[in-house]
């Protein structure tokens, strides 16, 4: 596990992600996840790439019971986004109460992780699957590239 980012570099790997994600979006027409979701998946892998397999986690088993509740109760709009975001929350508190004793570290500082996979599972119930989570991946990939190309030249220099 890495040492915790500066404030300075998360920021800046929020910025480059937004940008990376509206560039994915004005060129595709598709949400990379939400338009936060690209950095901070970036901004989690320089920090413990095991965090990444709780949000995909999370991410599944939110759009899974989200796309079972709206076979049975009207789900769209503005009703749907909350719904799916606060299933997340609920998801990631509950398995961070079971987990917390075992993996700590996997929770800290992660108020913002809380909603990204709820951010995901709604875009995968507002496109196909398949293509937000290549926007996904693809989005993050470029901006941990960048990230990670940036921490490394500093380190070198």
């Amino acid at each position: 596990m890495n040492a915790p980012l500066s404030v300075e570099v998360a920021t800046l790997g929020l910025a480059i992600g937004l940008l990376f994600g509206l560039g994915c979006y004005l060129v595709t027409n598709l949400s990379p996840g939400g338009m936060i979701t690209p950095a901070w998946l970036a901004v989690t892998l320089l920090q413990d790439w095991r965090r990444i397999l709780l949000i995909a986690a999370v991410t599944c088993l939110t759009w899974a019971a989200a796309a079972a509740a709206r076979k049975v109760v009207i789900l769209f709009g503005k009703r749907l986004f909350a719904g799916v975001v606060l299933l997340s929350v609920f998801l990631q508190m509950t398995l961070s109460l079971f987990l917390l004793k075992e993996y700590p570290l996997l929770f800290t500082h992660q108020t913002l992780g809380f909603i990204v996979p709820g951010l995901i599972a709604y875009q995968f119930l507002r496109q196909p699957v398949v293509a937000t989570a290549t926007a996904t991946a693809a989005v993050t990939g470029l901006t941990y590239t960048v990230l990670a190309s940036g921490l490394l030249l500093h380190l070198a220099g």
